[in-house]
């Protein structure tokens, strides 16, 4: 008799496994490919339709999903332009759109909490394209760079780290950041953020160990 339940409680999870698969594949279908895992650091996931799906190297990434990063976690994202996509621990992000052709394109990311960066790729060699990152706060538009943006001692910053520029918005405002090592941070969505500055090395360097995978 114990052995019969064993085996019928094994059986039963083997079926429950089989379902969610099932339905995880099937949640895939149709869905418009964004990207891939290419390198990832402890433990993260991809949201679709109340459907988590656990991230690994080679892992597709979908229009729509909600990356959730843990403690300690980095995933870096290739997306289908070749641009890259850096995550820090404990962050939350999801690309909204993205759309690529030889006129142009336009593609929406948005940081929901947490640290990132982010690496242009082929969309924005075209002509007329848009790549913008939507906070809570600001959004950040993008001319062909690598940049950083997320909480840094205790206040929503961004920097641009090498490339043409980026621009920081808000309701309130607008700043430029076209200098390689300059930095803004924004308050409230109510107001402008900040006048760039020049970021010392050690703060630059804090801002990117969020998004630095340990080996």
């Amino acid at each position: 008799m114990i052995c019969s339940a064993r085996n019928g409680i094994a059986v039963a999870l083997v079926l429950i496994s089989s379902v969610f698969l099932a339905a995880n594949a099937a949640a895939q279908v149709g869905l418009d490919l964004v990207g891939k895992v290419s390198r990832i650091q402890n433990a993260a996931v991809a949201m679709q339709d109340a459907i988590p799906r656990s991230l690994q190297p080679g892992s597709e990434v979908y229009l729509g999903d909600v990356i959730s990063t843990g403690k300690g976690a980095r995933v870096e994202i290739v997306m289908t332009d070749g641009g890259e996509v850096t995550l820090g621990e404990k962050t939350h992000f999801v690309v909204q759109e993205f759309v690529m052709s030889n006129q142009g394109g336009n593609a929406v990311l948005r940081l929901l909490e947490g640290a990132f960066s982010v690496t242009s790729g082929k969309l924005m060699q075209t002509a007329d394209a848009s790549l913008t990152v939507e906070t809570n706060l600001a959004t950040i538009g993008i001319r062909g760079t690598t940049f950083w943006g997320g909480t840094l001692d205790g206040k929503f910053e961004i920097a641009l780290l090498e490339g043409k520029g980026v621009y920081v918005e808000t309701k309130a405002g607008r700043v430029d950041l076209d200098t390689v090592g300059e930095g803004t941070f924004v308050e409230s969505a109510s107001k402008a953020p900040t006048p760039p500055v020049k970021w010392e090395d050690e703060k630059t360097a804090r801002a990117v160990a969020t998004v630095t995978f340990d080996n």
